[in-house]
């Protein structure tokens, strides 16, 4: 339902519906945000014995690779795991006291942390899918070099 106030700025009501929907959205945020933070603990408690994992194995099976770089790629990997985890754990907090408390700026809040998660999530995409493109380039180049 939309509203006209006199000063004629759009006011919008949610339907007891919408706000079923919105309150299940964010319980389900709340557990994959917790989920991620158990995956991001773990990524850090790797981090930590990954290199002397790395480190045990034979010379040159590593390429010529140092096991700290698997440390440091394990704490950077969670890092930016970090980042859109909790977005999603501030929009399900967030919006879950908007609907309880009835507070229009609380949900402003958590909708706004939604849309930073879902932005973060799409650059990476971005990153990761031309990062792919430049390795595919790269290994083509490599192989009609070698040939």
């Amino acid at each position: 339902m939309v509203i006209f106030a006199a000063d004629k700025i759009l006011l919008m009501q949610l339907t007891d519906q919408a706000k079923k929907h919105l309150l299940e959205a964010s319980k389900w945020a709340n557990f994959i945000a917790i989920v991620g933070f158990i995956a991001i603990a773990l990524l850090i408690i790797m981090s930590f014995s990954i290199g002397s994992i790395m480190a045990s194995l034979p010379d040159g099976a590593l390429g010529g690779i140092s096991p700290k770089f698997f440390s440091f790629f394990y704490l950077i990997a969670a890092g930016i795991y970090f980042i859109p985890v909790f977005f999603l754990f501030q929009f399900g907090q967030k919006t879950k006291q908007a609907l309880l408390q009835d507070d229009h700026n609380l949900l402003t809040f958590g909708l706004k942390k939604l849309r930073a998660h879902y932005k973060f999530v799409g650059v990476l995409f971005i990153i990761f899918i031309a990062l792919y493109f430049v390795l595919i380039l790269f290994g083509a180049f490599g192989a009609i070099l070698a040939a």
